[in-house]
């Protein structure tokens, strides 16, 4: 689910149809508080965070809770907007982790793009078996010795004997 984070409820209003419409749940909350609770539960994928929101705009709100839901959830990503941004303010946010600035007003496309990328670079990785690490590992010594099997083995620390046998077990 997407957190939709915005003091203005017409943004709010315009960014839940855009997600709506391309098949994504979200929720939007108005201030802080709110934003925090929600991030506390387990079901926040990513979250879309003006800069401002109270009546300032100098950032400081949005940097301010940036910092704590990096805290609180340091794994889900945080895409930044505002229509008082700075190149200042946008480095200033990605140095706390934010994954990317966006300027209002916006290009739906190009923040649907940015929000895609954003979940798909968050989603987990698949563990590779320990079959997989040992068969890339001896790959890639093999490549580094120009696949002379004796500078492979010295290369990873084995008899040449005990690499043949780790191939045939492999099938390599």
């Amino acid at each position: 689910m997407i957190l939709i984070v915005d003091d203005d409820c017409a943004v709010r209003d315009s960014l839940g149809l855009m997600l709506k419409v391309a098949g994504m749940e979200y929720t939007a909350v108005a201030n802080a508080a709110d934003a925090l609770a929600a991030v506390r539960g387990d079901n926040v994928g990513l979250v879309i965070l003006d800069m401002n929101l109270r009546r300032t705009t100098d950032g400081r709100d949005g940097i301010e809770l940036l910092r704590k839901i990096r805290i609180l959830k340091p794994e889900v990503p945080v895409i930044l907007i505002s229509a008082w941004g700075t190149i200042p303010l946008a480095v200033e946010g990605m140095n706390y982790g934010a994954v990317d600035f966006v300027s209002k007003p916006w290009s739906n496309r190009d923040l649907l793009a940015k929000i895609r990328s954003a979940i798909a670079k968050a989603a987990p990785q698949p563990v590779p078996t320990l079959e997989q690490v040992e068969r890339d590992t001896i790959m890639r010594a093999l490549r580094n010795a120009d696949g002379n099997l004796r500078r492979a083995a010295e290369e990873l620390g084995i008899t040449r004997q005990s690499l043949y046998r780790r191939m045939e077990k492999l099938g390599l």
